[in-house]
């Protein structure tokens, strides 16, 4: 048997609460106890974080990510890799090299890339199993070439299914990490999504690494290092500190029996999300004295993986049961009791009847609401929709909680493309074990692709609850596109231009075709003479039925003479349309 501290540590961001988490970090590094400290966009706890490990030495599990929301002038998804974008749909690997590029690029200047992990996707497409695998081997090749560590793919709890882990792109990852365990692992989220029970639908949600283990397992790689990079109960809370411990020593003592597990975060010391901030911060300082007093007792090696099929029931875990007491000293020889004369009987006495005891309610269960998903009862998933059609997406839904969906449930978009303005939407009401139908009126986007909404359940309370309620359309569009020339708006036909000199020629031009235009729909040069090295433009955005004006900057030809360029437009398909465009200076 061996003694393994607490991995469960912190997440943080920018903004937000981390008051304390530098004693956090101090009391464990003296301890020489590894620390666990993810951050996202925020470097400052990292360098600390990182300049501790320097010093001491102690292997601290330090995490860093870039999301999204990098920076205002900045519209890269960092978080999401190219998967949808048509350049990339079949090419993972030009993907990846795009992502390390666009993420190397914005890594502050501190990095401490011996030290550091980096994750470089966050909660990815659970249905794109083989093209992240050949995504995440191109990112490790390439992270192992500029000396960097990476650790993939941050899964939302409850995902993926374990079919995904055994497709050969992502069999391929899992033997990477196996040959390099040093610079590559696979990051995982785990959350209860409640906050009375963190080992709700174990091992579904929580616990669901084992599935992960067990491919590798049946596969024979050996098992990769795994960070657990988002831990805890809800999005926006968490329990107080005396639940928050208990459950702590409970999911601690489950990652304690497996090395594999090298530390999990708690969901976040950063802004939003309904003040979670202050919420986890109240844990920073009992967390810290709990993981420096305690220590779990398990058996050494890789812990054995004890999980039942999908389809099975969650398994109860029972709480720790602590150190049973010590044994007290043996007992001493007993003395038999000397007799002793009884007292004597006093007279009966007349008492009053007693008032009967009210019996006490019996306890009420606390309210734990919860939705399973049942099926899709209209658009499967990857139906193929007209561009800008409407179409009714019904998901049919069961009550699995004991409190019944009433004034205040919403239904609300949680990621992805909404599809619609109505991000928050009411639910029927739907007492226990009922099953209901719920409905959205969506909007296919204008732009051919393939797209996906995600949307949560939300109570009275603001806390979102259930399984993620999940459509993915793929727009088509096999309308017709044309353009109508309707004037000169500046320089006619034959205008003197002297030689070298700029001017702007603008056209008024009608879409006269059944499909809008937007960036992507372009004005190239065709014939004659461009006068200017910029072949094509994109057409600014306009409806069927609309006008509008295109503007393109020229420079008259140094020579004398009649010069003219031909114009016309370009759909998102590469299918040139409409009325040809015609410009006609003289020099």
């Amino acid at each position: 048997m061996i003694k393994v501290p607490n991995k469960i540590g912190f997440h943080t961001g920018p903004g937000g609460n981390p008051t304390g988490i530098g004693d956090y970090m101090r009391a464990l590094d003296a301890a020489k106890i590894p620390m666990v400290l993810k951050s996202v966009d925020h470097y400052g706890p990292l360098f600390e974080a990182q300049e501790i490990m320097k010093r001491s030495n102690v292997p601290h599990v330090l995490i860093f990510r870039l999301s999204d929301r990098h920076g205002p002038d900045d519209n890269y998804k960092y978080d999401t890799p190219p998967y949808k974008d048509p350049n990339y749909v079949n090419d993972p690997e030009g993907g990846a090299e795009l992502h390390w590029r666009k993420t190397m690029a914005k890594l502050p200047p501190e990095f401490d890339k011996k030290r550091v992990w980096l994750e470089v996707i966050n909660e990815v497409d659970k249905n794109l199993g083989d093209w992240l695998g050949r995504f995440a081997v191109r990112i490790a090749n390439l992270a192992q070439r500029d000396g960097y560590k990476v650790s993939l793919f941050s899964w939302s709890s409850g995902e993926p299914e374990p079919n995904c882990w055994e497709t050969p792109g992502m069999l391929a990852y899992l033997r990477l990490c196996a040959e390099r365990p040093s610079q590559a692992a696979v990051a995982l989220h785990e959350y209860s999504f409640i906050e009375s029970n963190i080992f709700h639908q174990f091992p579904f949600k929580v616990g669901r690494f084992q599935y992960l283990l067990q491919v590798c397992d049946k596969h024979n790689i050996p098992r990769p290092r795994v960070h657990i990079t988002e831990w805890g109960w809800t999005l926006d809370s968490v329990p107080g500190p005396a639940q928050a411990i208990n459950d702590i020593r409970r999911v601690g003592e489950l990652y304690a029996r497996f090395p594999e597990i090298e530390g999990a975060a708690i969901w976040y010391l950063g802004p939003g999300f309904g003040d979670i901030a202050n919420k986890a911060q109240r844990l920073i300082k009992p967390i810290t004295d709990f993981t420096l007093k305690h220590r779990f007792t398990v058996p050494e090696g890789s812990g054995a993986i004890d999980v039942p099929e999908i389809s099975s029931p969650p398994q109860p875990i029972l709480p720790d049961p602590g150190t049973p007491p010590e044994p007290g000293p043996p007992p001493g020889p007993v003395t038999p009791p000397q007799p002793v004369a009884p007292p004597p009987t006093p007279e009966p006495q007349p008492q009053p009847e007693p008032e009967p005891t009210p019996e006490p309610p019996p306890p009420q269960p606390a309210a734990a609401p919860n939705a399973q998903f049942v099926a899709d009862v209209t658009i499967p998933d990857d139906t193929r929709l007209q561009s800008d059609s409407t179409f009714v997406k019904t998901w049919r839904i069961k009550n699995t909680g004991n409190v019944a969906w009433g004034s205040g449930y919403k239904l609300v978009f949680a990621d992805g493309t909404a599809m619609t303005s109505q991000t928050v939407q009411p639910v029927p009401n739907v007492q226990p074990g009922k099953t209901a139908d719920i409905s959205l009126q969506l909007t296919v986007p204008s732009k051919r692709g393939t797209y996906f909404s995600d949307w949560r359940l939300q109570d009275d309370r603001g806390n979102v609850f259930g399984d993620i309620l999940f459509t993915r359309i793929i727009a088509i569009d096999n309308r017709p596109s044309s353009s109508a020339f309707v004037a000169d708006v500046t320089i006619p036909d034959d205008t003197r231009i002297a030689p070298g000199q700029s001017f702007t020629k603008t056209w008024r031009v009608k879409n006269n075709g059944k499909r809008p235009w937007n960036s992507d729909f372009r004005l190239v040069f065709v014939k004659g003479t461009a006068m200017t090295t910029q072949r094509s433009i994109p057409l600014p955005p306009c409806a069927p039925g609309q006008e509008v004006e295109i503007s393109i900057q020229l420079t008259a030809p140094t020579r004398q003479g009649t010069y003219f360029g031909d114009w016309k437009m370009r759909d998102d398909r590469g299918n040139l349309f409409g009325d040809l465009l015609f410009l006609r200076i003289k020099t």
